[in-house]
């Protein structure tokens, strides 16, 4: 089963608060067009339609090219189609416009990520989390977890997925990546607890019973590894972590 860690990228924020745009000295209608060309950019980025976001937000920032908020969505739209290093360059002049922008500092963190530049991406989640005016520190500090643990610095990363719940406790993707890390550690106790905590979070969610099904069958825990795949299963009988539940269940012996 593959271990990804994923990257959060602050887009429901986007969609709703970037539309306000700065005051210019361009001529009205030049900044309206601007703004309605960011608007529907933004329609398109939140519909998935990568290609279409980009064509209208950079005819937008042609219009308006000193506009933080639609360099931010233009970098989001690159990252939307796999070209985070398109995506680098408008971050950066979005964060030059307006400094101390956390949800840029980490989306660039992010396009740094997708290029396992971890330093970098460190760099700016860090500056992100550190803001206390951020809204939403726990992503910041999730992502920031995940680089430490792409680099191999578990003990950092579970500090940071521990910081990510502190800001919103009930927050389980933290915790399922907890239980990555613990587990690179050889720590499985403490990794079938946060995959617990994260199942009494989110109980319709598969994905912390497969986490345990397949650490279980690891150590060599056959009924446990059973019972947590199967309410993997039944939780997701049509999806993909109920498929890769089943894959894992076909390899078990059936308990006595």
């Amino acid at each position: 089963m593959m271990r990804k860690i994923s990257w959060l990228i602050i887009v429901g924020f986007l969609c709703m608060g970037w539309l306000l745009g700065c005051a210019t000295t361009q001529p009205v209608d030049t900044k309206k067009r601007a703004e309605a060309k960011h608007q529907l950019g933004n329609s398109l980025l939140y519909e998935k339609n990568y290609q279409g976001a980009v064509t209208e937000l950079r005819e937008a920032a042609e219009l308006e090219p000193d506009n933080p908020n639609i360099q931010n969505s233009l970098g989001l739209a690159y990252q939307g189609l796999r070209l985070p290093e398109r995506a680098i360059p408008h971050y950066q002049k979005a964060i030059q416009l307006k400094p101390n922008s956390p949800e840029f500092e980490n989306n660039l963190g992010t396009a740094f990520a997708a290029l396992k530049q971890w330093d970098s991406a460190i760099q700016y989640f860090q500056m992100a989390a550190d803001n206390y005016l951020y809204r939403t520190r726990h992503v910041a500090y999730e992502n920031l977890g995940s680089a430490y643990h792409n680099k191999g610095d578990y003990r950092r990363a579970i500090e940071n997925y521990r910081k990510a719940v502190e800001f919103y406790k009930d927050y389980s993707p933290a915790y399922i990546n907890m239980g990555i890390s613990y587990e690179a550690l050889k720590e499985w106790d403490n990794a079938i607890a946060a995959y617990k905590k994260a199942a009494e979070i989110e109980p319709d969610s598969a994905l912390p019973h497969l986490q345990m099904g397949d650490l279980y069958l690891r150590l060599n825990r056959q009924e446990a590894a059973v019972e947590s795949l199967l309410i993997a299963i039944k939780i997701d009988p049509n999806g993909p972590y109920g498929k890769a539940a089943r894959n894992l269940l076909a390899t078990t012996r059936k308990p006595k």
